[in-house]
């Protein structure tokens, strides 16, 4: 099971029970992430019970248990609902508490999507049986979100591609934009390029022109995208992770690639206007006062919280007069998912209060979108032994174009 005694470790040191997790038809992916692996054509609720100490226990409803072969923990089976509820107090008698209190995937007033993929039924039915139920965000991350030496490898070989392929893409831009070059057309060659440099993607990436760069998702669609004219101004934004070769396990060495995911932007043709500059120089500021908070608190002994490195970065556009403009939190968790299950840099669409802990990943992309022009610059950042590290290459500079 992944990261059992890292979770059995944070539970024995915060006085929680037990972690319980539940899915049913593949709707919480965190459970799959707890157990291991993904078990193909479970049908009815399984659930999985890691104590503080001891071993695992699964609960799986008769028509599924043949689907778990060799299973990492012992499985107890049910048939129907009161032998569901049966097994499910056999469960919380496994903990050795008589009021357990449990995490599971739940955050109190949905202030986390990402943790809360349980229904508030579950929740419920859980509390009628004796336990309290707490928030299992932090034990997520710590279980499952750290880093490995091989897997911070596999992050280094997508970043350096990346970076490589977003100058790459800007030279083939001003080689080809008398050619009537669309937005999908240098979609597909940057495509094509992961493809070569051995990198998969689940999606993207995003090539914007001019207007179409405030607009923080856009994705130009074959015969619906913009010309890239000799003048303007283009954003790339482009993620992936180290591709698995023919015939292997999608994992590094048993354990997923982890993704990287960057932003730039560069201008065509004539230098940057005196705006294009100042939007550029709030958001780089505002980046690496994020970046800074973060290394002097952490060199100081601290592990801040999520959400206040987002608001050193909102608090620097804020002051520039582009508060408004900054329109989503400051970064992302990052993992084999570039959108991961650890914390995120935010005190915008959430107040994340989990803590930036040592060897987890995350993004600083602040932005700022004009109606006529957006910036966005993103960076990569690891929390390693000895403070934080930009893993990829930090665009200091609007790249310029020649046309």
């Amino acid at each position: 099971m992944k990261g059992l005694d890292d979770a059995q470790a944070y539970m024995l040191q915060n006085g929680i029970d037990g972690w319980l997790t539940r899915d049913y038809r593949y709707t919480n992916p965190v459970f799959w992430q707890a157990y291991g692996a993904q078990v193909e054509n479970v049908t009815r609720p399984v659930w999985l019970l890691v104590p503080a100490s001891g071993e695992p226990r699964l609960l799986s409803h008769d028509v599924d248990t043949g689907r778990f072969e060799n299973p990492p923990a012992a499985i107890t089976n049910y048939s129907n609902r009161d032998s569901m509820i049966d097994g499910l107090n056999s469960l919380l008698a496994a903990t050795g508490s008589a009021n357990p209190a449990l995490a599971m995937e739940y955050s109190e007033l949905y202030q986390l999507p990402r943790v809360g993929r349980v229904d508030a039924g579950t929740i419920e039915l859980v509390r009628s049986l004796g336990a309290s139920v707490v928030s299992s965000g932090d034990i997520i991350q710590f279980a499952t979100e750290r880093w490995s030496e091989q897997q911070l490898e596999s992050h280094r070989f997508a970043i350096d591609r990346l970076t490589r392929i977003v100058k790459e893409a800007f030279a083939f831009a001003g080689e080809n934009v008398r050619w009537a070059l669309t937005e999908h057309d240098l979609a597909e060659h940057i495509r094509g390029r992961f493809d070569r440099l051995g990198l998969e993607y689940d999606d993207g990436p995003v090539v914007a022109f001019n207007e179409h760069s405030s607009d923080p998702h856009y994705e130009p669609k074959p015969g619906d995208s913009a010309v890239i004219r000799r003048d303007g101004w283009l954003l790339i934004d482009l993620w992936g992770r180290k591709k698995r070769n023919p015939g292997e396990e999608p994992e590094v060495s048993g354990e997923p690639a982890i993704s990287a995911d960057i932003t730039w932007v560069a201008k065509l043709g004539g230098p940057p206007t005196e705006r294009q500059q100042q939007v550029f120089g709030a958001v780089r500021d505002a980046r690496d006062a994020a970046f800074d908070f973060l290394e002097s608190e952490v060199m100081a002994g601290n592990t801040p919280q999520g959400w206040q490195v987002d608001r050193v970065a909102r608090d620097v556009i804020g002051k520039a007069g582009f508060g408004e403009y900054f329109v989503h939190r400051l970064g992302h968790s990052l993992g084999h998912e570039v959108h991961s299950n650890g914390v995120n840099l935010d005190d915008w669409e959430t107040h994340d209060t989990r803590r930036i802990i040592e060897r987890v990943g995350v993004t600083i992309e602040p932005g700022i979108y004009l109606p006529e022009f957006g910036v966005r610059l993103e960076m990569d950042v690891f929390m390693g032994p000895h403070g934080p590290e930009i893993t990829g290459e930090r665009q200091d500079e609007i790249f310029q174009i020649d046309t």
